[in-house]
């Protein structure tokens, strides 16, 4: 299910905001989007078996608003998509949470779970992630920012693991 849980109120700022981190995001190697750069903030997940969990980019106005909605998020994408990008049906990877968070400069057309939501801009949804979602090519550029929570299950025993690197011998 993908359910409407908040608005911003200045898109344009929003959009301003993502224009500004454009020159620190990167073609990744996912053969499920096209036409798609993105940064990642927060933490990163590696498609490792089992995942790692990377430092990311941080930013303080991202971390409020994630926070707002998801306040235990660690793992986060601003994503660029070119006019005629999007991203083909998939779950997302083992690593991430069950439930994401997404924030679009652009009305578009989201399919979760085999039924298609017009999702508008500015709003912020809520979706279970490892049910079949997908983008369908987008009649505009946007940007669109997703947020999740990680998996505890691999998360705190990658935590534990970094934390016994750190301490004093």
């Amino acid at each position: 299910m993908v359910t409407a849980i908040g608005k911003i109120s200045n898109i344009s700022s929003f959009q301003d905001w993502c224009k500004s981190k454009q020159r620190l995001m990167r073609r990744g190697r996912y053969k499920l989007d096209f036409k798609r750069i993105f940064l990642t903030l927060g933490w990163s997940v590696t498609l490792d078996k089992p995942p790692l969990y990377l430092p990311a980019h941080k930013d303080e106005r991202m971390d409020k608003l994630a926070s707002k909605y998801c306040p235990n998020w660690k793992i986060s994408l601003l994503c660029y998509y070119e006019k005629g990008g999007g991203i083909k049906p998939h779950r997302d990877a083992t690593g991430y949470g069950k439930i994401g968070y997404s924030l679009s400069t652009t009305d578009f057309i989201f399919r979760h779970d085999g039924t298609p939501y017009s999702c508008k801009a500015g709003t912020i949804y809520q979706f279970e992630t490892k049910k079949v979602h997908e983008v369908p090519p987008l009649p505009q550029s946007r940007y669109t920012l997703i947020w999740w929570e990680p998996d505890w299950q691999y998360w705190n025993k990658y935590w534990n693991q970094m934390q016994q690197l750190e301490l004093p011998l």
